[in-house]
């Protein structure tokens, strides 16, 4: 039970109280049954408990409590009531005094400490500001403010230091009474309050910067936060600018094509600027599985590489987007019309080849633009002004009466680059032309258009059919489709024209049954010639079961022999002895695969019957066995080779992926048919004595080596006056193979240190040789660190090591030719800078085949600087087709090896494609013209020119792979490693003679015409003058125009055809810079317009003489330098240098 009282409180307001009393549970305490435990002799909770006896003692004590309380509450509100008073009392008081302003902003942007503030605003401040206010006042009562002398009767010093001292703060309080004190009261106040420990506040300092950086920390997140979402806004308006797919979605592929190309751009960005241009993620690889992105997952995705990005670079980063997005929005709109240009070319191939007459192609678009209107003609392009030429068939502008004029063009053509080619273009006829018709037609192709990747049948052709050869005759559908965009033009045409186009060329492009006929039986020829060659080819494949490379044509001959029990044998003598007639090279009774196949097709010719190949080549077949084993064998060795000639075709003009490819196959052959044996290898180069020739014309030279012995082998140099056999095996084209080193006796040791027992093994070395079975260098191959007992190489090891030597080889001069054609190109792209001004950059493009893939893909081995200076790639970049859809020009060039020219990220772009014998295309010249839409008529030429002569040292030195001998026309030429450098100014210099040999006696008349000539002419004369006459030049007796023109002579022509900068003869070459200075105020492209074609002849000449003047020079300087090494020290350097080899060199 629990008695409850209600107290009323005394004071009226106060709560009432309740107070409760439960004396069952006094009760319980005291008997201990509270908590529950159970004393001895007490019953269970359940049984009956005795009633609680209330006695008076216990209601006093309830009742004294209860007073007590309510003279507590009565004591607690009191005070609550006066201190609400004393508050109300201190506000109305504050209400009469005003508070000073000036306190609260003391101090406020002073930088010292907090307790320095607070200790000037609670024990200096208070008195000093009033001291002073009164010091000024009393100066002011006196007059003193607009005195200039010193007041003797006045001391401030003093007068201040008096109120100090009276107005102590500790004896008197007069200074609380100020509006201004009290102002600083408050200010300490806020001060205490930050100043919980005034001795030391670290803790302080440390939370308040804590707090500071939280602060900005937040503001900047906040901040960021914005930037995100305003990045994100402007990537989801932006995604409707590209052609969004009817599901609202866009590529991933091309968003990903988007971002690498920004990252290219940003390569070319200034050093400052490069690091803040790098994307805030890494790229991805390009997606192949055709995944598309919403609107919010392309805002999401641009936003995770955009992030760190600076909002000047992120402006640039979208004006690239808006670029790509235009450019993938025209790529779509022309894809209609491509797949219908691809079933228009089905429609007119009628014979099913899959081939158009390119001539009669382009003479009917001539007949179709002739028949037109004037304003359907200014959304096309005229034919017979193809923006960019082939440079094959550029004519030589030298030749003409007159330079063209620049001249403004129609805005309906573009570019006026290829005016000059239009007399070469035959006169157009109304009808449908035949073949023969058009067989100097100038092929041209497009300027100006966007080239982006295809998704049509014509883009699947030439994926699986990798790039096509150019043929002059013939189109086929990619580069059909390519010729017909080009017409059209870049601009959107019409649909009514686009139709009369095709209903033109449908019914314009007919061929009699003669003609198809013709063409079937062509085809027909060629396919028949194709699957010869292919079971040839097989059947070599078989034969040469180790891939050794070579037959040997005794064992060739014995198994023909047996061809119909012998009866065909005078036959097979006949075919052995023209085959011998026929070759080019010197036979060592080896078979090549070239050579065996036309020894098949002459035993062919002499068999009778129509069926005699294929009974022939079955009967071959079936009399060359192979076991299962050596089958096995033979695959895996044929595998290993290719991928040496695949690290040639793949390695970026490197040799050093061949080496690596080369000591890989044989060690791989060593382990799995070789017994396991534990070989070293090596490689060494033929080159020509020139640092002791009393020891040999030619020595060998180290450059590669296996691991174990590059240390000792590499850049080392075999003469052949020392010990070996390689030399013997040099001279005699054959391998030599020494089973046992140690009983040999004529072997090169190059480690001193190996003991005579630890010689024990075999030795081969087997020569490399090029395609006219020249040898140029010898791969060595021994066991020396194998510690068995059998290390001696069996027949079929030796085959391998053959065709480990041949497929280096086919490697080595795949390499060699790349990279001349790279050093002449280093030429090419040099004079291009310096005769066109207007180009910005030029890139040099290597194709190489995609490994297993039937596609290609383009290395980017050269380019220049921003001031022209040519750089060549350190380790060249790879281009796919898949991660440059914005650059697809490139790969148009390669997929058709036609020029074309397109603008990428806003510059305009010319590619020109250099052809192998075949006409596919081997590398891309990508010459940037900047925001120019053509070059200026004379850099045009000289592009051209300069391209054509690229095309022509490229077809020399493909030709010089192949066999043919060299061609020397320069005296440095001799010089193999500098004959590349010079071989581009070569070609310049024998073009310039033919044209200065042409000049006739109207020519020089025109020169002597002049009485006063101008300023270019007579700096162009005393230029050519000064490398005949240079002595009478500088004497001044050639001053006068007089005495100069009396050399213009049949005398200087001849002079000029057959002058060599590069002779020995002209020991005393005039210094470059000596010539040049008749030249400096000469512009080239003056010359040019001036009109005067022997004077821009001479011009040339001159330069070209400089340049190769200053190749001369160098090849001088750096062949003394390389002959000073006296003779003798180079061996004794060789054996002290070269502690160890496995065997000779």
């Amino acid at each position: 039970m629990a008695d409850t009282l209600a107290i009323k409180p005394s004071t009226p307001g106060s709560p009432k109280k309740r107070v409760t009393l439960s004396a069952g549970k006094d009760h319980q305490n005291r008997n201990g049954s509270a908590t529950g435990r159970k004393t001895p002799g007490t019953p269970n909770s359940g049984d009956y408990s005795k009633p609680v006896v209330r006695s008076a003692v216990r209601r006093w004590k309830r009742l004294h409590e209860q007073n007590m309380m309510e003279k507590l509450v009565v004591i607690r509100n009191e005070k609550k009531q006066n201190v609400k008073l004393s508050r109300d009392d201190a506000k109305k008081v504050a209400r009469k005094i005003p508070i000073e302003i000036l306190a609260k902003d003391w101090l406020n942007d002073n930088e010292a400490t907090l307790e320095v503030r607070a200790y000037l605003v609670d024990k200096v401040l208070p008195t000093l500001i009033l001291g002073v206010e009164k010091l000024l006042n009393e100066a002011d009562s006196r007059g003193l403010a607009e005195e200039v002398d010193v007041s003797p009767n006045f001391n401030p010093i003093n007068f201040l230091a008096q109120y100090l001292m009276r107005n102590n703060p500790k004896y008197c309080n007069f200074s609380e009474a100020s509006p201004y004190v009290r102002g600083l009261r408050e200010v300490a106040d806020d001060l205490k309050k930050q100043l919980f420990n005034i001795e030391d506040n670290r803790l302080a300092r440390i939370k308040a910067e804590a707090k500071r950086r939280r602060e900005e920390r937040d503001r900047l997140e906040l901040l960021k936060q914005q930037e995100r979402e305003r990045r994100e806004a402007a990537f989801m308006e932006q995604f409707s600018n590209w052609n969004v797919q009817p599901d609202g979605r866009v590529e991933l592929s091309i968003v990903q094509n988007a971002l690498r190309s920004f990252v290219e751009i940003a390569e070319t960005f200034p050093e400052e600027l490069q690091n803040a241009a790098k994307l805030s993620h890494a790229l991805e690889p390009t997606d192949e599985t055709g995944k598309s992105l919403t609107v919010k997952e392309f805002a999401k995705y641009m936003g995770m590489f955009v992030e760190e990005l600076s909002k000047e670079i992120f402006e640039e980063f979208m004006a690239h987007l808006s670029k790509c997005a235009t450019s993938h929005r025209a790529a779509a709109s022309r894809e209609a019309r491509r797949i219908l240009l691809t079933n228009l070319f089905i429609t007119c191939d009628h014979s099913g080849i899959g081939l158009l007459d390119r001539h009669r192609i382009l003479s009917l678009f001539e007949s179709y633009w002739d028949s037109l209107k004037e304003d359907i003609k200014r959304n096309l392009r005229n034919p017979r002004r193809w923006p960019v030429a082939e440079v094959d068939e550029v004519v030589d502008y030298f030749e003409d009466d007159d330079i063209e004029k620049e001249e403004e063009t129609q805005p309906e053509e573009v570019s006026q680059t290829q005016q000059e080619t239009e007399e070469a273009v035959p006169e157009v006829t109304t009808e449908p032309p035949k073949t023969a018709q058009a067989e100097n037609t100038s092929v041209t192709f497009a300027l100006g258009t966007t080239f982006s990747r295809e998704k049509t049948a014509m883009t699947h052709i030439s994926k699986t059919s990798g790039a096509s050869a150019f043929d002059e005759n013939s189109l086929n559908v990619s580069q059909f489709v390519h010729l017909t965009e080009t017409f059209l033009g870049e601009d959107p045409v019409e649909k009514s024209t686009f139709e009369t186009l095709s209903k033109f060329i449908k019914g314009g492009y007919e061929e009699t049954e003669e003609e198809k006929m013709e063409r079937l039986m062509k085809a027909r020829k060629e396919a028949l010639s194709s699957q010869r060659k292919y079971q040839m080819d097989n059947l070599f494949e078989k034969w040469d079961n180790d891939g050794a490379g070579y037959l040997d044509l005794d064992e060739v001959e014995t198994v023909m022999q047996k061809y119909k029990e012998g009866q065909e044998n005078q036959s097979i003598e006949r075919a052995k002895v023209s085959l011998k007639k026929q070759a080019k090279y010197s036979q060592d009774n080896r078979l090549s695969r070239r050579e065996f196949r036309q020894f098949v097709l002459l035993v062919v010719d002499e068999l009778p019957g129509a069926d005699s190949f294929d009974y022939f080549v079955e009967f071959l077949i079936n009399s060359v066995e192979r076991t299962y084993a050596e089958r096995i064998r033979g695959e895996a060795r044929k595998k290993w080779l290719q991928q040496v000639v695949n690290a040639a075709e793949t390695g970026g003009a490197s040799m050093e992926p061949v080496y690596k490819a080369i000591f890989n196959a044989l060690y791989k052959d060593a382990e799995a048919h070789g017994g396991g044996k534990r070989i070293s290898a090596n490689i060494s180069m033929l080159e020509r004595n020139i640092l002791d020739p009393t020891r040999g014309d030619v020595c060998l030279r180290y450059v590669a080596a296996t691991v174990d012995d590059s240390d000792f082998l590499l850049g080392k140099i075999l003469f052949s006056d020392m010990k070996g056999i390689s030399f013997t095996s040099v001279e005699s084209g054959k391998p030599i193979h020494v089973p046992r080193v140690y009983n040999h006796g004529n072997i090169q040791f190059w480690n001193p240190y190996r003991v005579p027992e630890d010689r024990e093994g075999s030795f081969i070395v087997v020569p490399l040789k090029d395609k006219r079975k020249r040898v140029f260098g010898l791969l060595g191959i021994d066991t020396l660190n194998d510690r068995h007992t059998k290390t001696i190489f069996i027949t079929h090891e030796i085959q391998f090591f053959q065709g480990v030597a041949k497929a280096f080889s086919i490697a080595y001069h795949h390499v060699d030719m790349s990279k001349k054609l790279l050093r002449i190109t280093e030429s090419a792209v040099s004079w291009i800078h310096r005769r066109s001004p207007h180009v910005h950059e030029i890139t040099t493009y290597m194709v190489e085949p995609e490994g297993q893939e039937k596609d290609y893909v383009l290395r980017k081995m050269m380019t220049t600087d921003v001031k022209g200076n040519v750089v060549n790639m350190t380790n060249p970049p790879r281009l796919e087709r898949k991660d440059n859809l914005f650059r697809d020009y490139l790969f148009k060039c390669v997929d058709n090896s036609e020029s074309v020219s397109a603008d990428a990220y806003g510059q305009r772009h010319l590619g020109f494609p250099l052809r192998n014998d075949g006409g596919k295309a081997v590398a891309v010249v990508d010459i940037s013209i900047g925001e120019l839409k053509h070059l200026p008529t004379h850099e045009n030429k000289e592009v051209q020119r300069m391209l054509r002569l690229l095309q022509q040292a490229h077809k020399e030195i493909t030709r010089e792979s192949a066999g043919d001998d060299k061609l020397m026309v320069l005296e440095a030429e001799k010089d193999d490693d500098g004959r590349m450098d010079i071989m581009f100014d070569r070609l310049m210099l024998m073009e310039l003679r033919e044209n200065v040999s042409k000049i006739d006696a109207k020519g020089f008349a025109e020169l002597r015409s002049y009485n006063d000539p101008p300023k270019i002419i007579n700096d162009i004369v005393r230029a050519v003058c000064a490398i005949f006459y240079y002595e009478k030049i500088i004497s001044g007796e050639l001053d006068n125009w007089g005495e100069l023109k009396g050399l213009i002579n049949n005398d200087l022509l001849q002079k000029i055809e057959h002058y060599d900068p590069t002779s020995t003869e002209n020991q005393k070459l005039i210094a470059p810079d000596k010539i040049e200075v008749f030249l400096k105020d000469v512009p080239h492209g003056e010359v040019a317009k001036f009109g005067s074609i022997p004077a821009q002849n001479m011009y040339n000449w001159v330069f070209v003489c400089i340049s190769l003047i200053e190749h001369t020079l160098k090849m001088r300087k750096n062949s003394d330098e390389g002959a000073i090494i006296p003779s003798g020290q180079e061996e004794s350097k060789v054996s002290e240098s070269a502690p160890e080899a496995p065997a000779e060199t």
